[in-house]
Parts: structure tokens; sequence; C-alpha cells
């Protein structure tokens, strides 16, 4: 028998994400869930109907969904049992805050942690309606995930693995690779362990990671220009043209881990926020879960090391273990230079109104940069 997706929020990564996963073998009902009813009709339907003229057939169905009512969600959830929950919840879209990383430049990145409360007060609400259901399905979020799952996971909110960001990394290094050495891109293995920070920064901008490269079963790492790989871009676009470049390149990710979940095949892959823990590691899903798997040369410990290091390039100093985020100096400097807020820690209660505070704030910088 097939198995049951839930997808919460639909935006324009969420609506590729749908999609593809209208497109997918193993999946036999998939919920779209949105507070956006509308547009949630009409993206639902023609995933349907264009999976549907590809001889894909599934109950692919729209419920309105405001999150933040965690009774009506949590009995949605009982509802429906599904096997995997995929959330791409967000209070502020990163297709507009494109403006302000072009205003902002450097400064933007290295105040990353401002976006926390934006990013994880929905998916927070979604984990508390989970909780409240007394369901247990694996969480694949979107949002952040190498700073929010961690978050969440040690204040007793268990999403179990992120997607984007480290894996985005990862699929154009397998590119580059595939291409240089003239092989497969699935003959590319990659293990590497990063946060965030790398996407933004590269290793040219000091980002610390950890990368090994093999070609079958030929580790070829050294004989790589290693900035090139995880510095130069192949995929950029201005703002206008995210939607068709780069989002469903990035909404793959999302697709190969819940796949992986839903079909139980063991996938390698390299994904952020495995099990809470901060930034990105290679890893094995199927369907019991998500394990960590380094090669030779790195331990956990060394591996967390990293990840937290270039945690702090964004802002974050420490997570505690109630989930509360220590926001470094420089990040506490920036926030209040580029958004006028004093931040140096934020406890799990405040995301909420914060979240409310800085998307508002963001969309006012927006409209004064896009005039």
């Amino acid at each position: 028998m097939g198995k049951t997706l839930m997808i919460f929020g639909l935006g324009d990564l969420g609506g590729w994400v749908l999609e593809f996963f209208a497109r997918r073998v193993g999946l036999s009902t998939i919920i779209a869930a949105d507070i956006k009813e509308e547009w949630g009709v009409m993206k639902t339907h023609c995933a349907a109907a264009g999976a549907g003229l590809e001889g894909y057939s599934k109950t692919i169905k729209f419920e309105k969904c405001d999150v933040k009512d965690t009774e009506f969600t949590a009995e949605l959830i009982n509802k429906y049992k599904p096997d995997v929950i995929y959330s791409s919840l967000t209070l502020s879209a990163w297709l507009p805050n494109r403006v302000l990383i072009k205003a902002f430049g450097k400064k933007y990145h290295q105040a990353s942690v401002h976006g926390v409360p934006t990013q994880i007060t929905l998916l927070y609400k979604l984990m508390e309606a989970l909780k409240r259901s007394g369901h247990k399905a694996p969480v694949v979020n979107h949002s952040y995930p190498d700073v929010t799952n961690c978050i969440l996971y040690r204040a007793g909110y268990p999403v179990t693995i992120g997607a984007g960001n480290l894996d985005n990394v990862v699929a154009e290094v397998k590119r580059k690779v595939s291409i240089s050495e003239n092989v497969p891109f699935t003959e590319v293995i990659v293990y590497l362990v990063a946060e965030h920070a790398l996407n933004v920064f590269g290793s040219r901008g000091g980002a610390p990671y950890f990368l090994k490269v093999l070609v079958g079963d030929q580790d070829i790492t050294k004989k790589t220009d290693v900035d090139s790989l995880l510095s130069d871009k192949l995929i950029t676009s201005p703002p206008d043209q995210t939607s068709w470049l780069n989002h469903p390149f990035i909404a793959s990710s999302a697709v190969r881990n819940v796949m992986a979940m839903i079909n139980d095949t063991n996938e390698f892959a390299c994904a952020p926020g495995p099990n809470g823990l901060p930034g990105g590691y290679p890893v094995r899903i199927s369907g019991k879960g998500v394990e960590v798997v380094l090669p030779e040369g790195i331990t956990m410990e060394q591996a967390i090391k990293i990840n937290m290091d270039g945690m702090r390039m964004e802002g974050v100093e420490e997570i505690k273990n109630d989930g509360t985020t220590v926001i470094t100096q420089e990040g506490n400097k920036v926030i209040k230079e580029l958004f006028g807020m004093d931040l140096k820690e934020i406890r799990l209660s405040d995301m909420e109104d914060l979240g409310k505070d800085i998307a508002e704030v963001k969309r006012k910088l927006i409209k004064k940069y896009t005039q």
C-alpha cells in the first residue's frame, strides 16, 4: 500500500515540492496544507492535474490550516495520520529577503541569527500540534534547519532532519566533479560537514568545513580545487528568477529526503539538522530514521565543532539545552545596525512575538529598498 505525506506551507518553495511529490512512486496520498486557501486550492489542482497527465494517480487534497491553531492542526494530523510530514513554514519568505541581502551585503549574513524567530515560529506551532495529536511521524524541515532543528530538538520537539543548505552545496560539487571527471552524477560521492555559513560565505570567505570526494571508490579530494568546488556557484540568479532557477533544485533535496523515508531506501546524503544536531552532516536516511555516517578522518566531536564555528559566523554563539539561542557580540552589533533591535539571546517562548516584530521590520526595509 502507498503512504501518506502531509505538506505544511505552499509558498513558492513548497509549491515546487508539491509538484515533485505528485510525480513520485510510493506515495498514495498527499495532503497539502496552508493558510492561503485560494492559492492552495489552485496549486493543489495544478499539481494533481499535471501529474495525472503523466500517468500518476494519487489522492491529492488541500486543507486550509493555520498552524497557530494547534488544536485544529492536531486534529488534522490525526485525521490523515501521515507517514511523513514536510514543512516549509515561515513568517518571512526567502525571495523578498534577497532584496535586503543585496542592500546589506556581507553584514546580512553575519546576522543571519535574526531570522531564527521568523523561521521557527510556525514550525514550533506545528511541532506542538504533532505532540498534542499523539501521532508519531518523522518531520523534514526546510526553514533554516541548521539552527531551528537544533533549537526545537533540545526543547523537546524532535524534528527529524532538514533539507537544502548543505545539500545545495553538495549537489553543485557533484555536478562539477561529474563534468570534470566525465562520470555520471550518481558515481560521485561527497562527504561534507559544514553549517549554512558555507552556503553564503564559501570556503574562501573562511567558512569551516570537512570535505571528502570520491568517484566510485577512488578518493580524488586532493586533486580537486576545493575552493572552486565550495565557493564558485553554478547556480546564481536575481530575485525575479529564483523561482524558476533555484527553487526546483532546492526542492529536490526535500523530496529525496522524504522519499528515502517513504520507500525505506537507506539513502546516503548530506543534510542539515539531523536528529537535532547543529549544522550539516553526511547521513543515511531510511524508514527507521536518520543516522550520521562520518568517514575516516573526522570524529563527531570535530564535526560538531566545525558546525558551531560556522554558526558563530552567522551570529549564533550557543544553543542552550532548553533551546535558548545566545547571540554573538558581533551578531548583536550588526542586528542593532541593520534592524534597530537589541538581541542578546532568544528564548523559545519569545519566538512568536519576536518573529512578528522582525517580519514587520523587514517588510518595511524591503519596501524601502525596492522603491
